[in-house]
């Protein structure tokens, strides 16, 4: 069955802006054929939102809107078994197509909320990360890195021991290890508290007595709280909140945002600039090439590329680098 009318609807919205997108994506929870999600405009870009599930309704999309937009987002992740990315890298021919990362998005939105409810001071807070999955992890290691003290509780005793394990391996070596909610002592007040479980936890009762009146409670999982304890939160004035994935949703959008295409036409790569070759960005030249800031037009001399990576000190140069170098310093003068 053909969702024509869907699709004239948000177009006729997405033609209201001369920056125009649609994102199509995924849920591992949820086997849904098809939805529309709400709609966004993020800095100048209009954006219509779908969930899709479903091979026939992808392809009828992606053919709909193709060059009737300016770009599509497509999820990468593979949640379920249909390919949306691969199908819509087939399929587009005149929309820019780019790749996103819903997860990413969820993760530093995540971040984000936490760090607007503490002031941005995460240092000794005691932080209860519930779940082992990929979210719980990934936020597990970012808030332990925020200096964040980290349990976890996991569903069983050794998938929540094994991720522990693999988590503390590779956290940087003056930064206070992960542990298990179940080895600390019963006074431990929590600041903190995120659910990233893919369905309801079963024993949130546990949670009661690491929450005070100042704890944050973050359902990042969505529906992992029952109706009880929710309204155990909220009558006793808990900050309890659903996590709202719009709050990092510009992260998706960087690959087209200005400060990022300016980085790459201008500032990364290499370039022979007035007769000299230069190189910028992080990219490794060859010995000899001359390291400024911005490869089309430099306003700082960095040095002489060693050809490794590096650059050369000083007594290392040779009287060709450094003429190479007095004849940038003098143009980087002029420019300034």
């Amino acid at each position: 069955m053909s969702n024509i009318e869907d699709y004239q609807s948000e177009l006729s919205f997405l033609n209201k802006h001369s920056n125009n997108s649609i994102m199509i994506s995924t849920t591992s929870k949820h086997a849904l054929k098809y939805r529309i999600l709400p709609r966004r405009v993020i800095f100048d870009n209009a954006l219509s939102c779908f969930m899709i599930n479903d091979t026939g309704i992808l392809r009828e999309i992606l053919t709909y809107f193709d060059g009737k937009v300016n770009s599509i987002y497509v999820d990468v992740e593979q949640k379920q078994d249909i390919n949306l990315f691969k199908i819509a890298r087939d399929l587009v021919k005149n929309s820019q197509l780019i790749a996103v990362k819903p997860n990413d998005t969820t993760l530093e939105s995540c971040d984000l909320l936490i760090r607007h409810q503490l002031n941005d001071d995460l240092y000794n807070k005691n932080v209860i990360v519930v779940g082992t999955g990929n979210l719980a992890s990934k936020i597990a290691v970012r808030l332990a890195e925020r200096q964040a003290n980290v349990f976890i509780k996991g569903r069983t005793t050794s998938k929540e021991n094994a991720l522990i394990d693999g988590l503390n391996l590779f956290l940087p070596k003056n930064t206070a290890l992960i542990s298990s909610l179940t080895q600390v002592n019963s006074k431990l007040k929590a600041d903190v508290i995120i659910s990233f479980l893919s369905g309801p936890l079963a024993e949130e009762d546990i949670l009661l007595s690491f929450i005070t009146d100042k704890t944050i409670i973050i359902d990042g999982g969505i529906n992992n709280f029952s109706s009880n304890f929710i309204q155990r939160m909220l009558s006793d004035n808990i900050n309890i909140s659903r996590l709202d994935t719009r709050i990092a949703l510009p992260y998706q959008m960087l690959s087209k945002a200005d400060y990022t295409r300016m980085f790459f036409n201008e500032i990364y790569g290499q370039n022979d600039f007035k007769g000299v070759k230069v190189a910028s960005g992080g990219y490794i030249g060859a010995e000899g090439t001359v390291i400024v800031d911005n490869i089309k037009s430099p306003r700082q001399l960095i040095g002489i590329a060693d050809g490794r990576g590096g650059v050369k000190k000083n007594e290392q140069l040779t009287e060709t680098e450094r003429n190479r170098l007095q004849k940038i310093k003098q143009i980087v003068s002029e420019l300034n």
